[in-house]
């Protein structure tokens, strides 16, 4: 009976479990994270019952046991982490895209209305109303910038303090699972090992909850605990210890936990966390700074042609915006590291070239243990330039068109610096202008031709490329107010050739310092006057033995096939020190030149050089041509070069009648034949030889100089008796040889060859040196003036035909009120790709920026709701497996309270069978 009343217990004891499990269900149906809990039961071990075989003995309840499927619940815990990331980026990005669009708080609007206020203003750039409508764009447009920027400054400032609370909510989160580890494992040691589901089902809700915030990586563990970690593995809960974040003043998250701390911002990812620091990253800040750019390159440009302008007053412009490299704004593109003490580094940032900015941040820092240093541009985590600091200061380390500067301080290994070239831009940009007249709009150079020019050649109005040299100095041609310093005469001295001169004083024009001496013209185009390199240097031939200089003698020869001595020249070698722009690598060329070498051949050699040209050409000039009466007849001679100068009549008797007697015409007429004999010989032309007569500026004495614009030396002969002579000087200042007749019947010659000059011009990064120092064609290369800048500031190019004597002015543009030149130039920036190396335009530039923030916010809306709907089918999914369903819960309880009421009759029945039996007794 007693086995009876046992299996009947038992039964109860199950059922009454099932009931409690069933309610225990019903009671948490809406319990967020509650997971359905089931019983299961196994049958007791069965008695012997002898012959008859083995009886049951009831049953027990095996466990409780929640209702959840692992693989189920981990997908949850990813899908609400990427919804809610994509929800919160979706929820800021949204403001961006409105703000950015909206013509009324955008930049396009006030782009287009400062431009064409712009435009206005160049066509009457008398007008004073049109200036002032510039001046109220141009602090309007300011303005815009900086309205722009507050309100994204104002959305990092609140995506920041986001950041901070929801890493308070995580670090609640992740303490709040430790704590569920410990008491797990509590109540696991002291229920043997049974795991209490309530305490479980708490423990994947706060995970669930943490992966709203960040997205986790959550590893069960044997002993019934979950290591949680986040990123790339960086621990955030280990067993029932947990780590903690923290956000630094500059918006860094950092993770804390035994005893390190370390950077975590770039491995965030998912949850809102994820969303705030991706919209963040990848949205405002290259939003800010493509704004900063823009700002920064539409001050840049608009300063630099206002300041190589003329205002109403005649003088030169001021900035029309603020000066992009003012000291405070660079000392604010840098953030400081959390360096070591002494707090005494002084760095800073300025703009070098805003079309090569990019819209990244740098990390500037010093390797660890040594002066070795790195520039990653942090966009890309490109290192865009390293070396090694010297420990001298200041320097500067150039890249990607800025500069860093280290001033002073005692920068050492582990310094960290980020470098925002462009983050404030929009935030510092100030209009400048407040008068109306201060507006630039005349160019300061004005040019013109000379009235009595015989060719066709155009020369253009000219235009400024720069105030500055290469180093930031002011250039002379603009040093004084009022004047082009100096004026200009370009004086054509041939059709082909032309030079220029320093018209200070029109009535004796001089070499400009370097020369710019038979410079070749292309007839027919346009050739440019000047260089457009900002680092152009022209070494100026100079050398003690160049020409003809003194010591050279005359040679007499028996026919004119013999050669003569040659020019004298020497071996010596030139050294170029090149030094690349781009790469900043340096290298070296070597070249020796040909002893006796004419100048053509010597500067074709020096031109082999990439980013060196030389230009040669030889001078000579004759004069005090002294004929005697009895060599006025053949075969008295001149030659140049091989060619006879002087016609003989048919019978070669006696001079042609064309040539001048110049006993009774006198030597200019006999010089003027002589210069059209030579212009006139095509064999003199081929090789660059004209000759022009003229009289010594000085003395007044007859000349007739000679220019071999081909650089060729000049061999000049003279065959008469000795009653007959003629002097010849190399045109440069060296005294004069004379060439006396030597003939004694069997044609003997005297002459003399003059050598040429070379000017090489050397592009930006190339130097020169020689051996020996003072060298005999160029002088001492170790003067500091032996190099000279050939940069002006400005150009003009001349076009047609000039003719040989035609001229043309440049000076200073006086009284040009009416002059739109400049004002042209800045209309024009509207179009001129002036960012990103030339392929964006200020327009363009706004225009991809919204683009991009356009395209990504709709894309992220898509994605937002498409995320939504998979956490909803996942949330739908686990609610099925481990969600408490009423109905079903319902239909148990009438099951196991008709199991509970079943037991309760079986144990009736044994007390009916007891009570029968004691009252048999």
């Amino acid at each position: 009976m007693s086995g009876i009343l046992s299996n009947a217990v038992s039964g109860l004891q199950a059922s009454q479990n099932a009931l409690r499990t069933a309610g225990h269900n019903i009671s948490n149906a809406n319990t967020a994270g509650y997971s359905r809990q089931e019983v299961n039961y196994v049958t007791r071990p069965e008695q012997n019952a002898g012959g008859a075989g083995f009886i049951g003995s009831g049953v027990t309840t095996a466990s409780i046991e929640r209702v959840v499927n692992e693989f189920v619940t981990a997908q949850l815990r990813l899908d609400t982490s990427t919804f809610n990331q994509l929800n919160k980026f979706n929820a800021n990005i949204g403001k961006m895209d409105k703000l950015l669009a909206d013509t009324s708080t955008g930049l396009s609007g006030a782009l287009q209305s400062f431009f064409s206020a712009m435009q206005n203003g160049a066509n009457d750039p008398a007008s004073t109303p049109g200036r002032q409508l510039i001046v109220t764009e141009a602090e309007s447009m300011s303005i815009r910038f900086n309205n722009l920027n507050q309100r994204f400054t104002d959305i990092e400032k609140s995506v920041n303090g986001e950041i901070r609370t929801v890493t308070e909510q995580i670090n609640s989160l992740a303490q709040s699972v430790a704590s569920l580890n410990q008491s797990i494992g509590e109540l696991r040691a002291s229920g043997s090992g049974n795991a209490p589901n309530d305490l479980l089902d708490k423990r994947d809700e706060a995970l669930r909850k943490l992966s709203e915030l960040v997205s986790i990586q959550v590893v069960n563990q044997a002993d019934g605990d979950v290591n949680v970690f986040i990123g790339n593995g960086q621990p955030l809960v280990i067993g029932i210890k947990s780590s903690t974040f923290s956000v630094t003043n500059d918006g860094k998250i950092q993770l804390t936990g035994n005893n390190s701390n370390v950077d975590v911002t770039s491995q965030i990812t998912g949850g809102q966390l994820g969303g705030l620091v991706g919209f963040r990253e990848s949205v405002l800040s290259p939003s800010l700074n493509e704004l900063g750019r823009i700002a920064l390159t539409m001050a840049d440009q608009f300063n630099t042609l206002q300041q190589e302008g003329i205002d109403l007053d005649g003088d030169y412009g001021q900035r029309m915006f603020g000066d992009i490299n003012d000291p405070v704004l660079a000392a604010n593109r840098v953030a400081h590291g959390n360096n070591a003490l002494p707090f005494d580094r002084i760095i800073s940032v300025t703009i070098d070239d805003t079309n090569q900015l990019s819209t990244s941040d740098y990390l500037f820092e010093i390797v660890p243990g040594s002066s070795n240093y790195l520039v990653t541009r942090l966009s890309d985590k490109t290192v865009v330039e390293q070396g090694t600091l010297s420990g001298a200061y200041p320097t500067s380390i150039s890249f990607d068109g800025v500069s860093v500067n280290l001033t002073s301080g005692s920068f050492q290994g582990g310094d960290k610096f980020t470098i925002q070239p462009t983050k404030n831009g929009s935030r510092d940009i100030r209009a400048e202008i407040k008068r109306p007249e201060d507006l630039a709009f005349a160019s300061p150079v004005r040019t013109a031709s000379n009235t009595s020019n015989a060719g066709s050649g155009l020369i253009s109005a000219g235009e400024v490329l720069s105030l500055v040299d290469a180093n930031g100095n002011r250039l002379p041609a603009f040093s004084k107010p009022g004047e082009l310093s100096p004026p200009i005469l370009i004086r054509f001295t041939s059709e082909t050739t032309y030079e220029v001169l320093d018209n200070s004083d029109p009535t004796n024009p001089k070499h400009l310092v370097p020369a710019l001496r038979e410079q070749i013209f292309i007839p027919g185009s346009s050739n440019n006057i000047f260089t457009g390199d900002i680092g152009e240097h022209i070494v100026v031939g100079n050398g003690s033995r160049l020409g003809l200089p003194e010591g050279r003698s005359p040679q007499v020869v028996s026919a004119l096939s013999d050669p003569l001595a040659k020019n004298g020249y020497l071996a010596e070698q030139l050294h170029f020190t090149i030094k690349d722009p781009v790469t900043g690598s340096v290298s070296t060329k070597m070249l020796t030149t040909v002893p006796g070498a004419t100048a053509m051949e010597t500067a074709a050699q020096i031109s082999s050089v990439q980013g060196v040209s030389a230009r040669a050409f030889t001078t000579a000039t004759l004069t005090d041509l002294n004929l005697a009466t009895a060599d006025l007849a053949p075969p008295t001679q001149l030659y140049v070069n091989g060619q006879a100068l002087i016609q003989y009549d048919p019978s070669n008797t006696a001079f042609h009648a064309d040539v001048p007697d110049i006993a009774v015409d006198g030597e200019v007429a006999f010089n003027n034949y002589l210069a059209q004999q030579i212009n006139n010989n095509p064999n003199l032309t081929s090789l660059g030889i004209r000759a022009q007569s003229s009289t010594n500026p000085i003395t007044g004495a007859p000349e007739l100089k000679l220019v071999a614009s081909s650089g060729v030396d000049l061999d000049i002969r003279l065959k008469s008796s000795s009653n007959s002579s003629v002097d010849v000087n190399d045109s440069n200042g060296n005294p004069n040889v004379r060439l006396v007749g030597a003939d004694t019947g069997a044609g003997e010659l005297q002459g003399i060859v003059v050598g040429g000059r070379i000017d090489i011009t050397m592009a930006d990064g190339i130097s020169l040196g020689t051996v020996p120092t003072d060298s005999p064609l160029f002088g001492d290369s170790a003067r500091d003036t032996f190099a000279g800048s050939s940069f002006v500031g400005y150009q003009v190019a001349i076009s047609g035909q000039p003719k040989a004597g035609d001229t043309f002015t440049v000076g200073f543009n006086t009284n040009g009120t009416n002059d739109n030149r400049n004002a042209l130039a800045m209309v024009a920036l509207e179009s001129q790709g002036m960012m990103q190396n030339g392929t964006l335009t200020l327009e363009d530039g706004y225009g991809k920026l919204v683009e991009e923030v356009g395209t990504k916010s709709s894309l992220s809306k898509i994605n937002t709701e498409a995320s939504k709907s998979l956490l909803e089918q996942t949330q739908t999914m686990r609610d099925s497996i481990s969600g408490v369903n009423l109905d079903e819960e319902a239909a148990d309880l009438i099951k196991f309270q008709q199991l509970y009421q079943a037991n309760a009759q079986v144990i009736s029945v044994v007390r009916e069978l007891f009570d029968t039996l004691l009252s048999s007794l």
